[in-house]
C-alpha cells in the first residue's frame, strides 16, 4: 500500500510537471524533500550507509527545482 501511494504521488507529480502546473511543482518539491530527509536519516542512523550517495543527488534536484528560472516556468 505504501509503495502504491508513493507511485501514485510520483505519477501525479510527473503529470503536473509535464503540464507545467504549479501544483505539480509543489508535489515534486515535497517528494524530493521527503526523499532527501529519508536519505539523510538512513545515513545518520547507519541503517543504509550507501544512502549517502542519494543525498547530493536529491539535494541537486531540489536546488534545481527551487531555482528562480524553474519556479518561473510554472503558472
Amino acid at each position: 500500500m505504501l509503495l502504491m501511494a508513493v507511485s501514485m504521488s510520483c505519477a501525479l507529480a510527473a503529470v503536473g510537471l509535464w503540464r507545467r502546473a504549479r501544483w505539480g511543482h509543489k508535489i515534486a518539491v515535497a517528494l524530493i524533500a521527503i526523499n532527501l530527509a529519508g536519505e539523510v536519516a538512513n545515513t545518520i542512523m547507519g541503517t543504509e550507509p550507501r544512502a549517502i550517495v542519494g543525498v547530493p543527488i536529491a539535494l541537486a534536484i531540489l536546488i534545481y527545482l527551487l531555482s528562480k528560472k524553474v519556479r518561473g516556468s510554472f503558472s
